[in-house]
């Protein structure tokens, strides 16, 4: 803690509480140390906070990955199957299936998407109520 912030805090109980505390009084000892835990807690939730979201990606991106390979293997393999019998009816209506496929699985993706944005956006308010938590006990303890 920097001087004029120290220098702030002492002013202010003795203008609050009408007493006068020096520098090296154990009260303001337990405040730095206050503070210190409380910006240890955050670093360490916003690493737990990166950490989670690193794992949401990958594994959203492998999800991805996936299904896109087996959507595209079957297409491919339909549309395979049926170029073979040059039908031009056959191809228009194989195209049109695959373009269906395609929104299906677009409209699964941003799901899917919407859905872990959901996630994090959770994970991020409960990392919040347990660092507004973690506040009160220690004013509630000083």
């Amino acid at each position: 803690m920097n001087n004029d912030r120290l220098d702030a805090l002492i002013k202010r109980i003795a203008s609050e509480h009408d007493i006068v505390l020096t520098k090296d009084d154990p009260v303001l000892m337990m405040h730095t140390l206050n503070e210190v835990l409380l910006e240890q807690n955050k670093k360490a939730h916003a690493e737990l906070q990166n950490k989670y979201e690193a794992i949401l990606q990958e594994s959203f991106n492998q999800w991805h990955s996936y299904v896109s390979k087996k959507a595209n293997a079957l297409i491919n393999a339909q549309h395979n199957s049926f170029s073979k019998s040059n039908d031009p009816l056959t191809d228009q209506s194989m195209q049109l299936i695959g373009e269906k496929i395609r929104i299906a699985i677009n409209h699964e993706i941003r799901d899917l998407t919407r859905i872990s944005r959901q996630a994090a956006i959770m994970n991020l308010l409960a990392a919040v109520l347990v660092l507004v938590s973690a506040i009160l006990v220690l004013v509630t303890l000083s």
